[in-house]
C-alpha cells in the first residue's frame, strides 16, 4: 500500500478551499444583486470645510456625496436628476458609497419624475430612488443696476444661479419676499422693488433662490460716503465748461428709477467737439474725510469710487474720468469708464442704454498708479497733490491708432458721487457650523 504524500495532501486542501471561496464569492455576488439598497443618510465630502464629513438636506453639481445605508455592494449604476454619475466602486462597501454628482446634471430644469432624486440600480429589478435636492453651483452677484435707490425704485441684480430667488435682503435685514422677477432660464439676473426701511449705513444684499444665497459687494445705500449730492451734501470747489448750478426737472419722466433731487449734465447740448472736455471738482480735504471712514488698510480692489449717471441718446464717443488726485498731468491717479471703448477697441453697440439712471463704479485698483496700494495710499497721494481737488470729468477723447474721437452726442447726467467698500462677504451653506 502507497503512502499518500503530505505535500499533494495541502495542495489538494488549497483547491478545495479555494474552490469552496470562489463558490461563496459567486454566492456572495449574487446575494447583493438581490439584497435591497437603502439609502439612510447623505454626507458632503469637503476635505477644505471644517466638517469635512458633514450630513446634508442637499448638494449641488460637481461635488461629492457619501451615501450611508446599506445593500450598496453590487450597484452597477448611478444617476442624479436622471444623469449618470462617476463612482468608484473600489470605495463602494455594503453600508457606504461615495458618488460624484456631475457638473452637467439638470436642476430645475430637470423632468418632474427625475427632479431631485438619486436613483441607484444594480438590475433592472433592484432599484432604488431616493429624495434629495440638488441645487446648481453656487450663485454669485456681480453688480446691481442702482446702488443708492429710493423706495419704490425697480432694481436689477446681476450674476449666476440666480434662478427661482425667493427673497432679496436689504441692508437693515428689511426683506423683500414679493414681487421678485427671475431669469430662470439662464440665471444672470433678477429684478426687485426697493422696500422702505433700508438702513442709510448700507451693506450687501442677499439674493436667495432655488441655488441658494449670495451676497452683492457691500455697497448698496452705502451713504456714510456720499460726498456731493447737489442738494444736502456739498462739497463743489470749480468747473470747466460745467458748474454747480443744480438742475431739478425729473428725469427721466417715463421711467424709474429717477433723478433724485438736484443733479448736473456733462455735454448738456449734444455735441461736445473732438478732444474737448468738461471738468467738475471737488474738494478733496472734503472727501479724504468721509473717505476715512473706510479702513485705510483696505486694499485698492475692495474700494472705490461710485456716482449715478443717467445717459440721454446713444454712447458715441467720449469717457468719464475720475480724477483723484491733481498735478501730475490728466492720465495720473484716475479712474476711466469707458463704455465703447472695449479691450483696447472701439465697439458703440458695447453701451447698452436702460433708459433710466444706474450706478457705475470705478474701483481705485483700476488706476494703474493705484495698482496693488491701500485705501490709505490713496489718501496720502491726495494730501500730497499740487491741487486739493478730485471728481469727474467728461473727456471726449478716443483711442490712439484705433479711432479718432467724434463730436459727442450723448448727454450725461450725474448724481450722488461717493466712496463705498466693494468687498463681497462669503455665503456658506452651513454658517451655523463653520
Amino acid at each position: 500500500m502507497k503512502k499518500f504524500n503530505i505535500k499533494y495532501s495541502w495542495l489538494l486542501t488549497g483547491l478545495f478551499v479555494t474552490s469552496w471561496m470562489f463558490n461563496s464569492c459567486e454566492e456572495k455576488e449574487d446575494g447583493d444583486l438581490n439584497t435591497p439598497i437603502i439609502i439612510h443618510k447623505v454626507f458632503l465630502e469637503n476635505a477644505q470645510s471644517a466638517v469635512p464629513d458633514r450630513e446634508v438636506s442637499f448638494a449641488r453639481l460637481g461635488q461629492i456625496v457619501r451615501l450611508e445605508g446599506s445593500g450598496f455592494k453590487g450597484v452597477a449604476k448611478a444617476f442624479v436628476n436622471g444623469k449618470s454619475c462617476y463612482f468608484n466602486p473600489v470605495f463602494v462597501t455594503d453600508h457606504s458609497m461615495m458618488l460624484q454628482i456631475s457638473a452637467d446634471a439638470p436642476t430645475i430644469d430637470a423632468p418632474d419624475d427625475v427632479r431631485n432624486t438619486i436613483r441607484l440600480e444594480k438590475s433592472t429589478n433592484n432599484v432604488i430612488v431616493y429624495t434629495f435636492e440638488i441645487r446648481a453651483s453656487a450663485p454669485t452677484v456681480t453688480s446691481v443696476s442702482h446702488t443708492m435707490p429710493q423706495a419704490g425704485d425697480v432694481i436689477t441684480i446681476y450674476g449666476t444661479g440666480l434662478q427661482g430667488v425667493e427673497s432679496v435682503t436689504f441692508p437693515g435685514d428689511v426683506v423683500v419676499t414679493d414681487g421678485i422677477v427671475s431669469d430662470d432660464e439662464d440665471g444672470k439676473y433678477c429684478t426687485v422693488t426697493v422696500p422702505e426701511g433700508v438702513s442709510n449705513d448700507g451693506g450687501s444684499l442677499l439674493v436667495t433662490g432655488a441655488n441658494g444665497g449670495a451676497y452683492s459687494p457691500a455697497y448698496f445705500n452705502y451713504k456714510n460716503g456720499l460726498f456731493h449730492n447737489f442738494d444736502d451734501v456739498q462739497n463743489y470747489a470749480w468747473g470747466s465748461n460745467i458748474d454747480n448750478t443744480a438742475l431739478t426737472d425729473v428725469v427721466p419722466s417715463d421711467k424709474n428709477p429717477q433723478s433724485q433731487g438736484g443733479y448736473q449734465v456733462f455735454n448738456p447740448t449734444g455735441s461736445l467737439a473732438a478732444s474737448s472736455d468738461q471738468r467738475f471738482w471737488l474738494n478733496s480735504n472734503s472727501l479724504m474725510a468721509v473717505m476715512s471712514a473706510i479702513p485705510a488698510s483696505t486694499s485698492v480692489s475692495d474700494c472705490g469710487i461710485q456716482m449715478d449717471i443717467y445717459v440721454e441718446g446713444e454712447w458715441n464717443s467720449g469717457i468719464i474720468r475720475f480724477v483723484m488726485a491733481d498735478g501730475w498731468g490728466a492720465s495720473k491717479y484716475c479712474m476711466l469708464y469707458q463704455p465703447v471703448y472695449v479691450g483696447g477697441a472701439y465697439n458703440q453697440a458695447a453701451f447698452e442704454n436702460p433708459g433710466a439712471w444706474f450706478t457705475i463704479t470705478l474701483p481705485f485698483s483700476l488706476s494703474s498708479d493705484f495698482e496693488g496700494k491701500t485705501l490709505g495710499d490713496v489718501i496720502a497721494q491726495m494730501s500730497s497733490a499740487s491741487y486739493k481737488q478730485a471728481g469727474p470729468w467728461f473727456e471726449n477723447s478716443g483711442i490712439t491708432d484705433v479711432f479718432d474721437p467724434v463730436p459727442a452726442t450723448e448727454k450725461v447726467y450725474f448724481d450722488n458721487m461717493r466712496v463705498v467698500p466693494l468687498n463681497t462677504p462669503t455665503y456658506s451653506d452651513f454658517p451655523e457650523e463653520e
